[in-house]
């Protein structure tokens, strides 16, 4: 069926490319660089179209890679605290968003 198609006949320009997409609803189609064409061409929906944005974006990765999220999350004294006392047991903590994953 259509993963054996889409193994043996496609790679990175077939499903990587610019295609134009209607960003919203009712809107102009614009011209952006997609990902997944193949599956976008054969399930062709308004909704499925979107442009290509980076990982980080759809994950919600940009909001909470910075310091200001984890600010309300983990105090000065508490990320210092607990990074020293990992540092003298031998882990190295970066950064509040690494100490609340280490943990």
């Amino acid at each position: 069926g259509f993963v054996r198609w889409a193994l043996a006949s496609t790679g990175r320009p077939e499903c990587i490319g610019s295609r134009p997409i209607q960003l919203a609803l009712g809107g102009p189609k614009v011209e952006h660089a997609t990902g997944k064409v193949a599956l976008r061409e054969a399930f062709a929906t308004v909704a499925s179209w979107r442009r290509k944005d980076p990982i980080e974006v759809g994950s919600g990765i940009t909001v909470i890679g910075h310091d200001p999220f984890w600010a309300e999350l983990i105090s000065d004294e508490e990320y210092r605290a607990e990074a020293a006392a990992l540092a003298s047991r031998g882990y190295v903590i970066k950064n509040k968003e690494h100490l609340a994953n280490f943990r």
